[in-house]
């Protein structure tokens, strides 16, 4: 009887302890070193944890050879960035903001029968990104693992490899960061434009102006309509194109121009010199308006995450200007039929292509 209270009392002890085992939990610290300080043109302002497994990072043995969660010590987004700050030292004025994504932490552990030890790693997946005035844009990507062996249970070996995993991390980010800063598009400080004329030769579907090059009847390759009552119809339009590259931390923006013609969609019925300098006419007017939109654009201060929406805004304006200017002086000659105010427009379209655009500014603003 008293043999089998004591197997009882026993089996009681065992529970209790394998439960309190169980229930345990291994809190590890983020905690930086105070003699691993990175001086920086940085500044990592965010980070957020996007692991999936946010209740663990993983598992280790104790004493009695039970497996016991593994944890963080607090928020890992605020613990992680406080970590981040403090082992950096932001130099001058112009830092960039970064932020630091967590993918994963994972920690794995076996123990070692022949040799008595536990052996471990811990593996650690982040993110940098640059922000700005959009989305964060990506820059790069870390991925390190560092093993470990401990011969008792204590986390002070544990933890260590975790600080020193989350620091090789900011140190990798910080090497990239010195060989490719200059390069790297989403960190630019800041952004010119040059401007370029589009050069090609005519083809049937585009006649680039030539200030050199006037327009000839032969450049109307379309068959008249029938249906008519005008002389001669002229396709007139304009691009905007171009390439980024970075020079030194400076994204430059070739910004290529090319008014044009499209002979194929254009016609005559008469031919006169008098007609063909009403046509000739509205080829000039995209060339101003061309010339306006370029100089707005050379009078804009320029910054980098705003450039490109700038431009599209200008050539979209210049676009609708450019069809208003056409309908104008269609309107007010009457398609050329009113000599009197065709010569008008020919002085007016004459100083606008020397840059005097204040009687056109006029017109669009009294109409």
């Amino acid at each position: 009887m008293g043999y089998v209270r004591l197997l009882f009392l026993f089996q009681v002890l065992w529970l209790v302890i394998h439960g309190n085992a169980q229930a345990q939990n291994v809190l590890l610290h983020l905690r930086p070193n105070s003699s691993q300080i990175l001086n920086t043109k940085y500044k990592i302002q965010q980070t957020v944890d996007l692991r999936i497994q946010k209740s663990k990072i993983g598992e280790v043995f104790n004493t009695q050879g039970v497996k016991i969660p593994v944890r963080i010590q607090g928020d890992l987004t605020q613990s992680a960035l406080l970590f981040f700050q403090n082992s950096t030292l932001s130099e001058g004025n112009e830092n960039s903001s970064i932020q630091v994504r967590i993918y994963e932490i994972n920690l794995n552990e076996r123990f070692d029968a022949n040799k008595k030890v536990w052996k471990g790693e811990i593996q650690l997946l982040m993110g940098f990104f640059a922000l700005g005035s959009f989305d964060p844009e990506p820059l790069l990507d870390y991925s390190g693992k560092i093993e470990y062996t401990r011969s008792s249970f204590t986390m002070v070996k544990v933890e260590e490899v975790m600080n020193r995993l989350f620091f090789n991390g900011l140190r990798y980010f910080d090497s990239w960061f010195q060989e490719n800063s200059d390069q790297s598009r989403p960190l630019a400080k800041s952004a010119k434009l040059e401007f370029i004329e589009t050069l090609a030769p005519p083809s049937d579907e585009r006649l680039y102006y030539d200030r050199n090059r006037p327009l000839s009847w032969d450049d109307f390759k379309d068959l008249p309509s029938p249906r008519s009552k005008f002389n001669a119809t002229i396709f007139v339009s304009f691009s905007v194109q171009g390439i980024s590259l970075m020079e030194a931390g400076t994204v430059v923006q070739t910004v290529e121009v090319g008014v044009y013609m499209v002979p194929n969609q254009s016609w005559v019925k008469d031919r006169s010199e008098y007609g063909l300098n009403h046509e000739q006419r509205h080829f000039d007017l995209g060339r101003i308006v061309a010339d306006r939109m370029i100089h707005r654009l050379k009078s804009m201060e320029i910054e980098p995450d705003w450039y490109q929406a700038k431009i599209n805004e200008e050539y979209l304006n210049s676009y609708r200007e450019m069809n208003r200017f056409q309908q104008l002086y269609d309107s007010q000659t009457s398609h050329g039929l009113d000599k009197i105010a065709q010569a008008k427009w020919n002085d007016w379209i004459e100083k606008g292509l020397k840059g005097d655009w204040i009687e056109l500014e006029n017109l669009l603003t009294e109409n």
